[in-house]
């Protein structure tokens, strides 16, 4: 019988597969360090990496055997933890006895290799662990231009690394910003691997880039690169300076090339209640036009980008958002009906829901509300139905009367949708969809959490 040979990809979680030992004797014997024979069929090793929650995902090229009586035989590779779930299916579908030959060249396809690495899950593990597969696979995963596809590939999903939190520093009079990781080891960011720029003030995060306001600049930093940029504000902005609130939200422009970045500056004077604007285009070197409306209140919180709209916070007398139109540059303050029940004490914090509209989240006490499906009437009113609500004593298991006396929004990552609420017993990371939780720091004092999604190091 004449050897043929077969290439496919597939994952199974580690928490079912006992089912692999379901299968008849005649499934492709699967040889390698993560497997081992068992009673009826071929099990898992249990001593593998990743724990009953992971996933194997799975090369195999599947053979046929030398003798017509025995099944095939089947090679294969660990590559990292992916979530289709597919591996039983496909093995059961693979003829036994009859495997068609493919094409030679089939298993050493790089244009196939390819595709499957850029399948891979864009955490920081992902690409070193598969550059150890081989020296083809090394040469790959190495090369810039697969490593753009693969950015590009994920680049409406990059992971959350971890945070920024702001404390102010009395004795050097300036923020402090510190990075606490998020993810699990392989994956997890050592803390010193990013330093902040000491001076200034974080204004927010995205698209991988940072913006502060120090002085009577912007300073745009790549955390990944280490590299910043500086941009002098506008003549208007600097008259009056000790008068000045700022505020502001950069983004990558991915049209004009990666390493270009647009910034959307604000600023209102302590006295008076016009919000000015201004656009910085990196390419072009230069802000345009400045555009003011009239407001109720300081901007709060970073924005929320929603779409090619970015809104800010305001809250004062009434509650809303500052819109901000990226397209045709324009400015309008957005309030809350008031069918909203936003009462004394209340926090609010603009989301982006999955279908890419707008949201909201009202924290108070121990319960927050999720409000979707919103529309902007054209008396500038935003209304929304109330989705979920939440009792976050019961979430975090913490007593309501004792434990949770108050609680605020301090941070919010538009990408995971993931949001930081601040509690008097510390502050929790919670995942709005499946509501899966994590306390991520005791100290009750810091009151400004910045979330970081990138990819890296690619």
């Amino acid at each position: 019988m004449s050897t043929s040979c077969l290439l496919a990809t597939a994952a199974i979680p580690r928490a079912t597969s006992h089912l692999l030992s379901e299968l008849p004797d005649t499934t492709p014997k699967v040889t390698g360090r993560l497997l081992q024979k068992g009673a009826g069929g071929h099990v898992l090793n249990s001593s593998s990496d990743g724990g009953d929650d992971g996933w194997l995902v799975l090369i195999l090229r599947i053979s046929a055997a030398s003798s017509s009586s025995d099944p095939p035989l089947a090679d294969y590779v660990l590559i990292s933890n992916l979530s289709p779930s597919q591996v039983v299916q496909m093995i059961k579908r693979r003829p036994t006895s009859t495997l068609e030959p493919p094409p030679a060249s089939l298993p050493d396809n790089e244009d196939i290799l390819r595709d499957i690495l850029l399948r891979l899950p864009p955490l920081p593990s992902s690409l070193p662990r598969a550059s150890l597969v081989s020296k083809l696979w090394y040469r790959i995963v190495s090369d810039p231009g697969f490593r753009r596809r693969f950015r590009a590939h994920h680049h409406k999903a990059p992971p959350l690394l971890g945070f920024f939190s702001a404390d102010f520093d009395d004795e050097l009079e300036t923020d402090l910003h510190v990075f606490t990781p998020t993810l699990r080891a392989p994956d997890r960011i050592p803390p010193a691997r990013f330093s902040c720029p000491s001076k200034g003030s974080l204004l927010g995060f995205r698209h991988g880039l940072a913006l502060l306001e120090c002085g009577l600049k912007a300073i745009v930093w790549d955390p990944i690169t280490n590299h910043q940029c500086s941009v002098d504000f506008p003549p208007e902005f600097n008259a009056n300076r000790q008068m000045r609130i700022y505020f502001g939200a950069v983004m990558r422009d991915d049209s004009a090339g990666s390493n270009s970045f647009k910034l959307v500056m604000l600023f209102h004077t302590v006295f008076e209640r016009t919000m000015y604007a201004s656009v910085y285009e990196s390419e072009v070197g230069k802000w345009g036009e400045i555009i003011s409306t009239q407001t109720f209140s300081d901007i709060f919180k970073p924005s929320v980008m929603v779409g090619n709209k970015l809104y800010f916070l305001i809250l004062y007398r009434s509650n809303g958002f500052l819109q901000f139109d990226l397209d045709n540059h324009s400015m309008a303050v957005i309030q809350m009906s008031k069918d909203i029940p936003i009462t004394e004490g209340s926090d609010v914090q603009a989301l982006r829901t999955q279908d890419g509209g707008l949201g909201f989240a009202v924290v108070s006490k121990h319960r927050m509300q999720l409000w979707g499906k919103t529309v902007i009437s054209g008396d500038n009113v935003v209304r929304g139905e109330l989705q979920k609500t939440i009792e976050l004593d019961q979430l975090l298991s913490l007593r309501p009367s004792t434990d949770i006396d108050q609680s605020s929004v301090i941070g919010y990552d538009e990408v995971s949708n993931m949001i930081f609420i601040w509690t008097t017993m510390g502050v929790f990371m919670i995942q709005l969809e499946s509501m899966k939780f994590t306390k991520v720091c005791e100290d009750t004092s810091i009151r400004g959490y910045f979330p970081f999604a990138s990819f890296y190091p690619c």
